[in-house]
């Protein structure tokens, strides 16, 4: 027991620490943020901190690669905060939905975009869309 104990604590910090080359990306895209939390989730790094730099982005999430590419970044947004094209569509086409959720989406080419999700009738629905409104294909795998 005392050697199967030290086995399993160390195979378990594996998924908290992630390789140096993804660290090192992260450290790069967001060189003030703090508070960082990893854990590594089907095959992909993800980064769960408070981002204090020039934009104030506060809390996010970012998604990284097994070889440090930066996928994609998730930024809750308050209602107040979402483009006001993107609020109308999305009540428009789920009218009757509760709880809105919008996050900013950042890609790591720099992309922005909007993910809400809504409960519609009891079922959870999720749609992409830019700040125009305009629906998107995402292919969001995490």
């Amino acid at each position: 027991m005392f050697l199967v104990l030290p086995c399993w604590l160390f195979a378990q910090n594996r998924y908290d620490r992630p390789p140096h080359i993804v660290d090192q990306s992260f450290h790069n895209d967001y060189p003030k943020a703090n508070a960082t939390h990893w854990h590594k989730y089907h095959g992909q790094w993800h980064a769960d901190f408070n981002d204090p730099g020039e934009d104030g982005r506060g809390e996010m999430v970012a998604h990284y690669s097994e070889r440090g590419r930066h996928i994609d970044s998730h930024i809750p947004y308050d209602l107040g905060d979402v483009p006001q094209p993107v609020v109308e569509r999305a009540q428009s086409k789920y009218h009757g939905g509760s709880h809105f959720r919008y996050t900013k989406m950042e890609s790591g080419e720099g992309n922005g975009f909007f993910q809400v999700r809504v409960n519609l009738h009891g079922r959870d629905h999720t749609v992409y869309m830019d700040e125009e409104g305009r629906e998107r294909n995402y292919d969001d795998r995490h």
